[in-house]
C-alpha cells in the first residue's frame, strides 16, 4: 500500500524500470486502511471488535436459520461439525465484528460511494462462515442516528456465554502448546475486545487473483494463461518480486489487510466469482466442465459485485490458532442505492 503515487513509483522502478513502472502505476487503487489505535473509541468512532454503539433497547442481530444445517455441517470435519451443529441448536447472535463511522470515511477519496453520515456496522457468523458462504452469514446495518443517542449495546447473555465457554477452551488448547499468548484476552468465534481504528486512505496494486488486474491486460492475460511470451513472463516475474518483497502480496502485521473498498486481496480466487456462484448458480462451487463453459458470464457478473470490507480474521480475534480472511461483498447496484441488506460474506484461507 502507498501513501501516494510518487511514493509507488519511487518503490517500484527498482523492480519494473521506469517505463513499466508508470504504466502499472496507472493501475494504482484507492483503498481505505484500518489501523488499529491505542486509544479508547468514544460512541460511534470507528472500532474492530467490541459491541456495537445504538440507541437504547435496539435489538442485536441473529441469523435466521439454514434450510439445511446437516449440509451445512458435514463440510466440516467431525469436529467442526459437532460444533456446529451445537451453535445451530443454540440460534446463537451474530459475532460483531467492525464499525465503521462513515464521517471520518469520507475524508478518504476511496470512499464517494458510501453514505456520508452514520456508521455501518458489520455483523458474521463466524462459527459456520468458513463453510458457509452468502447472506445468511451476514448482516450490515447503515445506523444514523445522532450520536447524543448512541449507547453501547450490550452482548445477549447467549452470545456473551457462549464467547466465554469458547475462551476457556482456546486458553487451555494454547496451554497445551506452550503458546506466547497464554492469558492474553485473544477473541473467540463470539466475541473480540475492542479496538479503536483510524481510517487511512491509501493506493494499491491489484494482486494477480483480483479481478482489477484487467487493468494490465498484458499481465492478467499472462496470470490467466491466455499468453505465456518472454516478455510478459518476465514481466510477471518482476511484478510478483514487488509484490513480495515490499510486503504487498500479503501484507504484515495483520490489520494492514484489514480493507474498506477498493480491490480484495484473495487468498484464493477473487471471493466475487463466490458472489456469482451463488446467487447465480445457487451453489458455492462448479466443476471445471461447468467453470469453462459459463466462463465468460461469471466474470462479467462477477465484475458488478464491489468489496465493501474484508477482515484479517487472525489479527482481528488477537489470536494465532486463527486464521483466514472475511470478505463483505456487495452489488454495485445497492452500494449506489445504500442499501446493504444484500450483503454477503464469503471466507477464505490459504
Amino acid at each position: 500500500m502507498f501513501d501516494s503515487t510518487e511514493e509507488a513509483v519511487e518503490a517500484l522502478e527498482p523492480y519494473l524500470g521506469p517505463e513499466e513502472t508508470a504504466a502499472v502505476t496507472q493501475a494504482l487503487i484507492p483503498a481505505i486502511q484500518l489501523q488499529p489505535l491505542a486509544t479508547t473509541s468514544r460512541p460511534g468512532e470507528s472500532r474492530l471488535g467490541g459491541v456495537p454503539d445504538l440507541p437504547a433497547g435496539s435489538d442485536w442481530p441473529r441469523p435466521s436459520a439454514p434450510e439445511d444445517p446437516e449440509a451445512i455441517a458435514r463440510r466440516g470435519n467431525d469436529d467442526a461439525a459437532a460444533e456446529m451443529r451445537a451453535h445451530f441448536k443454540a440460534a446463537l447472535p451474530y459475532a460483531f465484528i467492525a464499525q465503521i463511522d462513515l464521517e471520518q470515511a469520507a475524508a478518504c477519496p476511496a470512499a464517494t460511494s458510501l453514505p456520508q453520515q452514520g456508521r455501518l456496522l458489520f455483523f458474521y457468523d463466524m462459527a459456520v462462515g468458513p463453510w458457509e458462504s452468502g447472506t445468511r452469514v451476514a448482516r450490515v446495518i447503515w445506523d444514523d442516528s445522532p450520536r447524543d443517542r448512541l449507547r453501547p449495546l450490550p452482548m445477549p447473555d447467549d452470545l456473551a456465554e457462549a464467547a466465554q465457554r469458547e475462551r476457556h477452551e482456546r486458553q487451555a488448547i494454547q496451554a497445551q502448546f506452550g503458546s506466547p499468548s497464554v492469558g492474553a484476552p485473544g477473541g473467540t468465534n463470539y466475541h473480540a475486545e475492542a479496538r479503536t481504528i483510524q481510517l487511512q486512505g491509501t493506493l494499491r496494486l491489484p494482486l494477480p487473483a483480483a479481478l482489477e488486474m484487467d487493468t494490465l491486460p498484458h499481465l492478467y492475460a499472462f496470470y490467466h494463461g491466455e499468453t505465456a511470451d518472454d516478455d510478459t513472463a518476465e514481466l510477471a516475474d518482476a511484478y510478483d518480486q514487488a509484490l513480495e518483497e515490499l510486503g504487498l502480496n500479503y501484507p504484515e502485521p495483520g490489520w494492514r489487510r484489514h480493507q474498506l473498498l477498493g480491490s480484495p486481496q484473495p487468498e484464493q480466487s477473487d471471493p466475487r466469482y463466490d458472489a456469482v456462484l451463488i446467487t447465480h448458480f445457487e451453489k458455492p462451487f462448479l466443476d471445471r466442465a461447468d467453470w469453462d463453459q459459463h466462463r465468460a458470464r461469471i466474470g462479467s457478473l462477477a465484475r458488478q459485485w464491489r468489496l465493501l470490507l474484508q477482515v484479517d480474521l487472525s489479527d482481528w480475534m488477537q489470536d494465532s490458532l486463527t486464521e483466514g480472511t472475511v470478505y463483505f461483498l456487495i452489488h454495485q447496484d445497492d452500494l449506489a442505492a445504500h442499501r446493504f441488506d444484500g450483503v454477503m460474506a464469503v471466507y477464505q484461507q490459504t
